[in-house]
């Protein structure tokens, strides 16, 4: 999806929520990766103020990318609102979130999406939608949810057959579904929009 987006040459990368900048490597050599997220992240270069702003000046990056972010976040307006303010005209945002999905921390876990609902606030922070992505449709994600719910029930030595089994079944069933259908009733969903130039 990076790519989907069109990186310009020398582009300038904010990682918005970076965790431990997972996508670092993967991006083009000749690109600035600059990664933010809360006060304590030894990866992020640059510390988010105490309701989520980035303190970057307007319309300073090519690309926000945001992975696995949105559902954490207090304020999605104020997300989408900070990455539009952030990225030059033209630039791109890629976002991936939840869609059908378990409950988690990091440290908070508040928001599901649906592919209408994410353009809904996506369009409504002033970004064009460009394309919809996801992982795994409806089977498959209900057997993962499955996976992740019942394999530390099992004994340790279990565990390793167990997820092959059941990632084998996923990967069979998975092939079964549409890019449509999956983004329709994804267990993630992706994003990538544009800021009008």
């Amino acid at each position: 999806m990076v790519s989907e987006a069109g990186l310009p040459p020398n582009a300038t990368v904010l990682d918005y929520g970076c965790a431990d900048a997972p996508y670092r490597d993967e991006l083009p050599d000749d690109a600035t990766y600059v990664g933010a997220d809360i006060a304590g992240n030894q990866w992020a270069q640059v510390t988010l103020t105490p309701d989520g702003s980035i303190p970057l000046p307007d319309g300073d990056v090519d690309l926000v990318l945001s992975t696995q972010v949105l559902e954490h976040v207090d304020d999605p307006a104020l997300y989408l609102a900070e990455s539009f303010r952030v990225l030059r005209p033209g630039g791109s945002l890629v976002l991936s979130t939840h869609g059908i999905m378990y409950y988690h921390r990091d440290p908070e876990d508040h928001w599901r999406w649906t592919r209408t609902g994410l353009a809904k606030v996506v369009e409504a922070a002033g970004f064009r939608v460009r394309s919809f992505h996801a992982v795994m449709g409806l089977v498959a994600a209900c057997l993962q949810i499955i996976q992740d719910g019942t394999i530390w029930l099992l004994p340790r030595r279990l565990r390793r057959v167990y997820a092959f089994v059941m990632q084998s079944a996923i990967s069979l069933v998975d092939r079964r579904y549409s890019e449509q259908s999956r983004v329709d009733n994804g267990l993630v969903l992706a994003v990538v929009a544009t800021k009008p130039r």
